[in-house]
């Protein structure tokens, strides 16, 4: 038994020497791409609409993709919507108004009026164009 212990530390230490290294973190200002607050690109939402739109955002969008291609869009309203339609079947749980809300959100923050915003060089890569 005490043989069986060796190798399952050795097993242990070997596999933490082959580890792979963690990934660095970019900078990454996710407040500014996402900016909810009163002086934001709000559209029609409020601030706290803004803020629950952001988070359906990044808890359901990015369960299939990167934000990237989102955030580089910047398309029209009739751009997002026609979009959204074929998104919309994905994502049963959101209710009508939370998709509603989302679709606000997107026009409201990347539209053709804004500049899109800079992103790290690893985090531009992901930005492939959106289907």
């Amino acid at each position: 038994a005490g043989w069986l212990a060796v190798v399952a530390l050795g097993l242990m230490l070997g596999c933490a020497c082959f580890a792979p290294a963690p990934a660095l973190a970019q900078s990454v200002d996710m407040n500014a791409i996402f900016n909810c607050n009163a002086g934001g690109p709000l559209g029609k939402q409020t601030p706290e609409q803004c803020a629950a739109s952001r988070d359906t955002l990044l808890s359901t969008c990015t369960a299939c993709h990167s934000f990237v291609p989102i955030v580089k869009a910047h398309k029209t309203a009739s751009a997002w919507a026609s979009t959204l339609s074929t998104h919309r079947p994905r994502v049963p749980d959101l209710t009508d108004e939370q998709f509603q809300q989302l679709q606000e959100f997107l026009i409201s923050h990347f539209n053709d009026k804004i500049p899109p915003p800079v992103l790290p060089p690893a985090l531009e890569a992901l930005g492939l164009p959106p289907a």
